[in-house]
């Protein structure tokens, strides 16, 4: 955060002129402009539909944050016990929710959670739209996904038809941040491969034939995962599933490498695909069918907690982004009135480019004009794809039944204008939704009152938090290594990390080729929230890696030294 926005989050900011007090107009934001698509025909066994927002931006050839190894030329994360049993979605358009459930119950392996069998009817029913069998996204499952959580399938076994959705199931866990590979762009092979062998299989897309090419669709539906499939047509895709792995000595009619992509067509379609006796797998050419546009995945998740709640506007989700001219950078505010006596433990927010700056305020007033009596704030957060993002509160902030609080977000994305994600098609109210261009007094547009638009801001509660413990309920699943900040820097920098519970730590910094520079921590930690610095006096420019670990646990992050 710079000394400019600083500066605008304190400012009075008023005008004086012939005498009279007069209050400048806010500057009006534009919406992004919304991409015309073509739906491809939906087969019985089919269902995505594309989201309508424009990720044309995003950089395909970026690596994952923190790669620290280079993916072999074959993986298969069935080999290593982190897949569940195929799933049959039937006669119905469903698969977006078998391919986001599929990813996420590989995510509860990887973690070490256990084997969950969620209910893919509870999240094509349940969700704000309603889909069902007419087709869907990730986005939509995400959506509902860090509203609520997820369901057992034996409490709302699938049918694949639509139905009613049940509300009578325990949710089991909760989405904290789901990010996004790609969008309507296959992503350079490498880069999938990077994701999928440093976070696990991953939700994707493809096309899987209809009416528009006949022969294609009779091969997909006759396959029985004997050879991979190679499909060289370029129709639009319409049909989500999870790639489990790679590898890249398979032979096709094109050349050389294939996906390994779990279907929800059921054990009798396809076949094993070299694993195991578990049929329902299929190989397919690297970007044959478009495969790999709209990949995302979930990134972290909390254990569904019965005693929180959380509040929102953005019932939709990410359904329009907006901004100022070409800037990467807006302002978000959106009021919350708490119905209990609870703690604020995290602010989260829907993001449509990595990010290179995210600051989160908490303020007891606004007149809407200006923001006053500041609660809490976290800062410096950033991201590195797109999605949704839970930021933790250092320690958690006490709210009073009825009282109302408003949050403000500061959002910098890497070159993406229009950075504030927000949602036009739920209800929406006046004077609780704003933006503005800087932050300062008189700058806030009301978005609600104006455009019928909320901001995509949320706070997550929880009124289990002890008053002796306050901190335990805003630590992550696993530990966490933070971006440094600032990064870039040219004389030292920050390093913030967490821990869900107490273990000994090394943070340890490394060269381009490897050579460890620097040991910054070697010692016992309890759980909760540290930092420590870094003050390179004698070393080069250049980009460095810093590295966590904590018991098994590793994380390595990038930075940039500057001189």
């Amino acid at each position: 955060m710079n000394a400019y926005t600083r500066t605008a989050m304190l400012a009075l900011g008023f005008a004086l002129l012939l005498g009279g007090l007069l209050v400048a107009e806010p500057l009006v934001p534009n919406e992004a402009p919304i991409p015309a698509r073509t739906q491809a025909e939906q087969s019985g066994r089919a269902g995505f539909v594309a989201p309508q927002i424009d990720l044309s931006h995003l950089d395909v050839q970026r690596s994952p944050d923190g790669l620290a190894t280079v993916a072999p030329e074959r993986w298969d994360w069935r080999a290593e016990g982190k897949v569940t049993s195929v799933k049959n979605q039937g006669a119905c358009g469903a698969c977006y929710s078998f391919a986001s459930l599929a990813n996420i119950e590989s995510k509860m392996l990887i973690d070490g959670a256990g084997t969950f069998d969620f209910s893919e009817n509870n999240a094509k029913e349940c969700n704000w739209y309603g889909t069902s069998c007419a087709g869907g996204n990730n986005n939509k499952m995400a959506n509902l996904f860090t509203k609520t959580g997820t369901v057992l399938e034996s409490c709302d076994p699938y049918v694949a038809a639509d139905v009613a959705c049940s509300t009578g199931c325990a949710n089991i866990k909760t989405l904290l941040d789901w990010r996004v590979i790609s969008g309507d762009e296959v992503p350079s092979t490498t880069l999938l491969q990077d994701y999928i062998y440093e976070n696990g299989p991953v939700y994707t897309t493809f096309y899987c034939g209809d009416g528009s090419d006949t022969g294609w669709e009779t091969e997909f539906n006759a396959y029985d995962g004997s050879y991979v499939l190679y499909y060289t047509g370029d129709y639009t895709i319409n049909h989500a599933v999870c790639i489990v792995g790679w590898d890249d000595t398979l032979s096709h009619a094109g050349g050389q490498g294939a996906w390994i992509v779990k279907n929800s067509w059921g054990t009798g379609w396809g076949g094993t695909c070299r694993y195991g006796s578990e049929g329902g797998y299929f190989m397919i050419a690297y970007g044959s069918a478009n495969i790999g546009k709209w990949s995302s995945y979930a990134y972290n998740w909390q254990d569904y907690d019965g005693d929180g709640d959380i509040m929102y506007k953005d019932e939709g989700g990410w359904t329009s982004s907006w901004g100022f001219g070409s800037n990467t950078t807006c302002w978000g505010l959106s009021k919350f009135v708490p119905t209990e006596n609870t703690y604020l433990t995290r602010v989260e927010l829907w993001t449509n480019d990595a990010t290179s700056d995210i600051d989160v305020y908490v303020y007891n007033d606004f007149n809407g004009l200006s923001v006053s009596d500041a609660l809490a704030s976290k800062l410096n957060s950033s991201f590195t794809e797109a999605g949704y993002h839970s930021i933790a509160l250092t320690t958690p902030l006490a709210l009073t039944l009825g009282d109302d609080i408003y949050v403000v977000v500061q959002v910098t994305n890497a070159v993406a204008t229009y950075p504030m994600v927000g949602d036009g098609l739920g209800s929406c109210e006046s004077t609780s939704s704003y933006i503005s261009a800087d932050g300062q007094n008189n700058s806030w547009y009301d978005l609600g009152l104006n455009q019928s638009d909320d901001v995509g801001i949320r706070v997550r509660t929880s009124s289990a938090v002890a008053i002796d413990d306050e901190t335990a309920l805003s630590l992550p699943k696993s530990p966490n290594l933070i971006r440094n900040y600032p990064n870039p820097f040219n004389s030292s920098t920050t390093i913030e990390y967490s821990l869900p519970r107490a273990a000994h730590v090394t943070i340890q910094v490394y060269d381009l080729m490897g050579s460890r520079v620097e040991l910054l921590v070697n010692e016992y930690h309890q759980a909760g929230y540290h930092q420590t610095s870094w003050n390179p006096q004698d070393m080069p420019s250049g980009y460095y890696f810093y590295k966590l670990q904590a018991g098994r646990t590793v994380e390595t992050q990038r930075m940039l030294l500057l001189k």
